[in-house]
C-alpha cells in the first residue's frame, strides 16, 4: 500500500464519523461467540479445556448437544479444510486451479536462499515473503527489496522454527493496492471492509510524533481501540526512514503520512465498510474462493484491490475463523454481527437435517436454500477443474 491509495480510500469513503464503542465493546473471540449464542437464546453450557480456555457446548431445545464452538473452529468447518487454508501452499494451487485470480509464488527451504534471491527480482523490485504456515499477518514482509532480501528471509525461517513450525519461506509477488476483507457466511456474502493502516494527518504545526500521540489519544477513547495503540516499533520507524519521513518532521496541513503497510487494528489500523462500493466482480471472487476450498462454508477472504470498484480483484488469503471484531467493531461505518448470521444458518442447516419435512419460516428456508445453492457451486467449480 502506497500514500496514494491511503489518499483514495480516505476520499471514497462516504462516512468519516468515527466509531466510539462503550467499555463492554472490548471482548475477546469466544465473547464475541457467547454474546451471540444469548442473544438468540440458544441453550448452551460454557466449558474449559485444559488450558482452562473457555469453549460452548451448545444445545436442542430437546436437550440434546448441537455442537462445539471452540476458538478459531467452526462446527460447520471440517477440520481437514481448516488445515488447508493453514497451508498457504495447498490454499493457493486449489484456488488457483478453480478459477480463482492468487499472486504468483514459489516455496523455499531454508537453505535455498541463495535460489530464492536469485529468482525473486527477475521481473520485480520488491517482493513478499510469508511463512509458510503462520496466521494473523505473522510472518508477513511486505515491500522486500534485494538489499534485504536475505535478512528477512533467515528472519521468516527463524521465527517458524521458534513457533514449531516446518520452517518454509514463500516468495510471492507484490501485488498493488491496498487489502480488504470480504466476509461470507455459510455460503453468502455478509459484509465487505477495507483494512486501512495507520497513518496521521497533518496539522501544519504538530511533528508526525506529537500526531502519533494525539491519535492515540483519540482512539483511547473507543471502546474497542482504547487497547490498541499505533506502536513505535522497528517496522514503523524504518518505513518511515526509507520514505525520508523522520518522527520530528512536520507535515503540511491534511497531509496524509502512512505509518506502516500492516492493516492490522492491533498496530494502529482503522476498518471501514465498503459493501456497497465494490463491484460485483469484487463479490463474486469472495464467494468464489470461500466455494473453492472443499468444506469450507464460512470464511473470511483477504484480497487485494487498486480501487474499490476493481473488476480484477487478487485473492490473498482465505482464512476459515474470520475475527467477527473486524466486522462487530469497524473505526468508519456500520458494522454487521456475521456471528448472528453464522449461528442463525446453522440452526437451520441442522433443523432441515435432522427433519426435511419440518415446518421451516421464511428466513429459515433462506438459509437452507444458501446453503444448497453453496454446495451446488461448489460440486460445479470441482467438476470445471477436472472436466
Amino acid at each position: 500500500m502506497e500514500v496514494s491509495h491511503l489518499n483514495y480510500i480516505l476520499d471514497q469513503l462516504k462516512d468519516r464519523s468515527r466509531n466510539v464503542y462503550s467499555g463492554d465493546a472490548k471482548t475477546t473471540i469466544m465473547g464475541n461467540y457467547i454474546q451471540a449464542v444469548e442473544e438468540l437464546g440458544i441453550p448452551h453450557t460454557i466449558r474449559y479445556n485444559k488450558k482452562k480456555h473457555p469453549f460452548i457446548e451448545m444445545h436442542r431445545a430437546d436437550g440434546s448437544r448441537l455442537a462445539y464452538i471452540h476458538t478459531r473452529l467452526l462446527p460447520s468447518c471440517p477440520k481437514p479444510s481448516a488445515a488447508i487454508c493453514n497451508d498457504k501452499i495447498a490454499t493457493n494451487d486449489i484456488l488457483g486451479a478453480r478459477g480463482v485470480r492468487i499472486p504468483r509464488s514459489k516455496t523455499y527451504s531454508e537453505d535455498q536462499v541463495d535460489l530464492a534471491y536469485a529468482e525473486a527480482y527477475k521481473n520485480a523490485s520488491e517482493v513478499v515473503i510469508k511463512a509458510h504456515s503462520l496466521t494473523l499477518g505473522v510472518g508477513v514482509y511486505l515491500f522486500v527489496r534485494q538489499e534485504v532480501f536475505k535478512e528477512t528471509f533467515t528472519e521468516c525461517i527463524e521465527l517458524q522454527k521458534r513457533w514449531g513450525h516446518e520452517p518454509l519461506a514463500i516468495v510471492q509477488e507484490m501485488v498493488d493496492g491496498f487489502e480488504m476483507r470480504a466476509t461470507v457466511v455459510e455460503g453468502r456474502l455478509d459484509n465487505v471492509l477495507v483494512r486501512i493502516p495507520a497513518y496521521v494527518t497533518g496539522d501544519g504545526t504538530k511533528t508526525v510524533d506529537e500526531l502519533i500521540d494525539a491519535k492515540n489519544e483519540v482512539r483511547a477513547q473507543c471502546g474497542f481501540f482504547y487497547d490498541k495503540p499505533i506502536k513505535r516499533n522497528r517496522n514503523l520507524t524504518n518505513y518511515l526512514n526509507a520514505q525520508g519521513i523522520p518522527l520530528d518532521s512536520v507535515p503540511t496541513r491534511g497531509e496524509n503520512v502512512l505509518l506502516t503497510t500492516i492493516s492490522n487494528s492491533t498496530y494502529g489500523g482503522e476498518t471501514a465498510v465498503v459493501t456497497d462500493q465494490v463491484s460485483q466482480e469484487f463479490k463474486d471472487i469472495a464467494v468464489r474462493a470461500a466455494a473453492a476450498i472443499p468444506g469450507v462454508m464460512t470464511a473470511g477472504i483477504d484480497i487485494m484491490v487498486d480501487r474499490f470498484d476493481s473488476t480484477d480483484p487478487v485473492v490473498l488469503e482465505v482464512n476459515t475463523y474470520p475475527f467477527a471484531h473486524l466486522s462487530i467493531y469497524p473505526y468508519f461505518g456500520q458494522g454487521t454481527n456475521p456471528l448472528v448470521r453464522y449461528l442463525e444458518a446453522f440452526l437451520a442447516r441442522d433443523k432441515f437435517q435432522k427433519d426435511p419435512e419440518a415446518e421451516l419460516s421464511e428466513a429459515e428456508r433462506a438459509h437452507v436454500a444458501d446453503y444448497l445453492s453453496f454446495y451446488a457451486y461448489k460440486d460445479k467449480l470441482a467438476v470445471e477443474q477436472y472436466a
